[in-house]
């Protein structure tokens, strides 16, 4: 995602659809975690990267913030398990 600059005083309509997408993507990620399957639905790219770059501005409840840290620690272990064997 390209980084939009909001100069004070004007209106940028690209600012706005940023700050939508970015609301949206949260919003699915929240939702996911809240799932009563939650530990079997996989974080997605555009989530991971939304999660990395913005990670430390969003506020998640504190279940949904487990949650997600269980499911980035779990494919953190998965993915080295594979690294292993190739």
């Amino acid at each position: 995602m390209a980084k939009i600059i909001k100069f004070p005083g004007t209106e940028n309509p690209q600012v706005e659809d940023q700050q939508k997408i970015l609301a949206q993507i949260t919003l699915g990620i929240a939702a996911k975690m809240s799932d009563d399957k939650w530990h079997s639905l996989p974080i997605t790219q555009t989530e991971l990267s939304i999660l990395s770059n913005h990670g430390e501005t969003i506020e998640f409840a504190p279940l949904i913030a487990a949650r997600i840290n269980t499911v980035l620690a779990t494919s953190l272990i998965r993915n080295s398990f594979l690294e292993d064997f190739l």
